[in-house]
């Protein structure tokens, strides 16, 4: 009977611990979870008012909010890991973790669907690695009708995510912490993301004057090596004098100001003898991504000591670029006499 006693005394006091475990680790995902759920509300807004004002929107603007939600429910999503993971409550902390993770998911599909419509790019993060352009083939050209789709599909994903939140909500409140998780909504008018609703504004897209695609592509900088030298006494005005050499580099830094990202940029780098008339050229192509600048590989040139070149870098206008500032420029060069 003793041994009884003490066995049942030791379970009762095991059960107690347990439960206060249990009561400790709801109140700690729910004091977690709060900071994830506040966090997610401010990203719901951003989302949702980009919906409703796609057609009033910039190409620039509109890709850099995509790209910002991306990335803020994207780490929304890892804060909420990281706050289940603290605790030990099973199928509670993975619904959690399913919410947060499936709002990212919903963001980025978005983002692809008006990416794809428009002929978009993601924009390369401040902290990528330098000379590191983000690839231009990465999205898939879409139709309105599967922009519609995805967007529609995108909608429904956070509705469910809403739906599940709710149910966390509810299961932490009932166990032993009574933990209590803030609202935390996304959709907070169905209609703007069922089918007709989102057809309607993917239509106002279309034909959106602020979301025309605009072409124009600049050379930022042309570099010689050997570089020009200072100018000596005597020299004509508006020649560049290099050092005595055989062969001139030349390298050349393009940049993406326009709207669109550009599959298809080349760029002639021409030098004529002005002796003789010869003339030399090469001609580099690239792709340029939304608002990204690119280094050429390097064109050689054959050249003469104590010889006068004329150097000529054209960009090979991409099409519907109509703007031609900065798009080409001339140097007369004079190779100095070798010793």
């Amino acid at each position: 009977m003793v041994v009884l006693a003490v066995l049942v005394g030791g379970l009762t006091q095991v059960a107690r611990q347990s439960t206060g475990y249990d009561a400790d680790s709801d109140r700690t995902l729910a004091a977690q979870g709060a900071v994830a759920a506040d966090q997610s509300n401010a990203t719901a807004v951003i989302v949702r008012d980009l919906v409703n004002d796609l057609p009033t929107q910039t190409r620039q603007g509109l890709q850099a909010t995509l790209d910002s939600a991306v990335q803020q429910a994207t780490d929304e999503a890892a804060r909420a890991q990281v706050a289940a993971g603290s605790t030990p409550l099973g199928p509670v902390a993975s619904q959690f973790v399913t919410v947060f993770a499936e709002r990212a998911q919903a963001v980025t599909q978005l983002r692809a669907a008006v990416d794809g419509f428009l002929g978009m790019q993601p924009i390369a993060p401040a902290d990528a690695p330098a000379g590191v352009a983000p690839t231009t083939g990465g999205t898939a050209l879409l139709s309105a009708a599967q922009a519609t789709n995805r967007i529609t599909a995108a909608g429904a994903l956070l509705a469910q995510t809403d739906a599940l939140y709710r149910s966390v909500q509810r299961s932490l409140a009932a166990a032993a912490g009574h933990g209590k998780l803030p609202p935390s909504v996304w959709v907070t008018h169905p209609q703007v993301w069922q089918p007709g609703s989102v057809a309607t504004q993917v239509d106002l897209v279309a034909t959106s004057s602020t979301l025309v695609a605009t072409h124009y592509v600049v050379l930022r900088t042309v570099r010689l090596n050997p570089p020009v030298l200072p100018t000596p006494q005597g020299t004509p005005s508006g020649v560049s004098v290099v050092s005595p050499t055989s062969h001139i580099s030349v390298t050349v830094v393009l940049a993406n100001q326009g709207s669109s990202v550009e599959p298809h940029v080349s760029v002639r780098v021409s030098l004529a003898d002005q002796t003789s008339g010869a003339m030399t050229s090469q001609v580099r192509t690239t792709s340029l991504a939304l608002g990204a600048s690119v280094t050429l590989p390097g064109v050689s040139l054959e050249v003469k000591p104590s010889t006068g070149y004329l150097l000529t870098v054209q960009i090979i206008p991409p099409t519907g670029q109509t703007l031609t500032a900065g798009t080409a420029t001339q140097e007369v060069l004079q190779v100095a006499a070798g010793p």
